[in-house]
């Protein structure tokens, strides 16, 4: 898979259009685009970063350096740990809240 497929992948899983990961990493839709549809093969490294950070992910997993997605959902809350039957319910939430969003873009 290459490094534009990842992009488009996580953006997808994350149900993320170019305008809201662009207000996430503060680049350009225009730039983003290019990155993820391979119009371009040099993403500056900071970019890659930026792009890593807002899709939940590494660089190195974005180059392929790295097969396996991490799991990034945050597991704590001002110092206190959610056991996992929290850390589920807050994913069924994000869930919940994603399916709204596609409500509104009909």
């Amino acid at each position: 898979m290459t490094v534009s497929e990842r992009i488009r992948t996580q953006m997808k899983l994350l149900d993320l259009s170019y305008g809201e990961l662009s207000t996430a990493t503060g680049l350009t839709k225009s730039a983003i685009h290019r990155y993820a549809t391979g119009q371009t093969d040099k993403i500056p490294t900071e970019a890659l970063e930026k792009l890593a950070r807002a899709l939940g992910v590494t660089p190195a997993f974005l180059t392929g350096w790295e097969q396996e997605r991490p799991h990034t959902l945050a597991a704590h809350f001002e110092g206190e740990e959610f056991s996992d039957e929290e850390l589920r319910e807050i994913e069924d939430f994000v869930r919940f809240v994603k399916s709204k969003r596609i409500g509104k873009r009909e």
